[in-house]
């Protein structure tokens, strides 16, 4: 892992590869673990950045640790590698720092791929409203692996996964309550949809099939936004990464190399 300190905090990432950058953004709970099935396939064809996030994984626990501030970090960690323009990929929670890099600095990136995301998490309805309580209750109690033991049998649910739940498990155990907490709260309070329709960057937004959100909003939002496509995974839920890497490879590296940075 290398490590940068920017905005005041270190950040640990991976970088390997040679070619057109790409960022690679996990969601609330996550590290640059997450990534492990795309890190050497992606590498054949690009340089590829691995962050975990401010206060997530190997990177410092310094506040704030809202979507802008992710935004902002991920920006001034490319500034810092002399990298200009990079190709986004985030799911979940990165798609919406993603999102939130692209509305901060256009000239940046180059291509988004946003990946079972939106473009606002507010508790609009009962059952968001029911979900989030039920993290935020089993995380002051319990910790944060008590929530992936919740979530973990909804996103890994086959048989043959339990090799995945464990991982996410054993990762998110490792991840602080408070910085888990302060992350869901702050994500809860972010909403970009009304200013989709600035991004200029190409865009190709996945949606699992079983994810957390439809394809169909997915459409709905991705429409407002001037060159977004959408792709429905068949079969997969909301880590899409770890239990359809291959379609997700094929996809994400075919979508990349039409969007050539100049």
């Amino acid at each position: 892992m290398h490590r940068r300190t920017v905005n005041g905090v270190r950040i640990a990432f991976v970088d390997e590869g040679r070619g057109e950058p790409v960022l690679l953004l996990h969601g609330l709970g996550g590290s640059h673990d997450d990534w492990r099935l795309q890190r050497p396939e992606f590498a054949k064809h690009h340089r590829v950045l691995i962050p975990d996030l401010r206060g997530f994984g190997a990177s410092g626990r310094r506040e704030p640790f809202t979507i802008q501030q992710h935004a902002r970090d991920m920006l001034a960690l490319l500034a810092a590698l002399d990298i200009a323009r990079a190709h986004v990929v985030g799911l979940s929670m990165g798609g919406a720092i993603a999102i939130e890099m692209a509305l901060t600095q256009p000239a940046a990136v180059a291509s988004l791929v946003l990946a079972n995301t939106a473009p606002g998490f507010r508790l609009s309805s009962w059952e968001r409203r029911r979900m989030a309580w039920l993290r935020v209750l089993l995380a002051s109690l319990l910790g944060v692996g008590a929530v992936a033991r919740f979530t973990g049998r909804g996103f890994f649910p086959k048989r043959g996964q339990g090799r995945l739940r464990r991982r996410l498990i054993r990762r998110a155990s490792e991840t602080s309550r408070w910085v888990y907490l302060a992350t869901l709260r702050a994500l809860t309070r972010w909403n970009a949809e009304s200013r989709l329709h600035r991004i200029q960057a190409p865009a190709l937004v996945l949606a699992a099939e079983f994810d957390m959100t439809t394809t169909a909003e997915k459409r709905r939002w991705a429409g407002r936004m001037p060159a977004a496509r959408v792709i429905e995974l068949p079969g997969s839920r909301h880590h899409s990464e770890q239990d359809s890497p291959e379609r997700l490879n094929r996809e994400v590296l075919a979508f990349l190399r039409a969007q050539a940075i100049d």
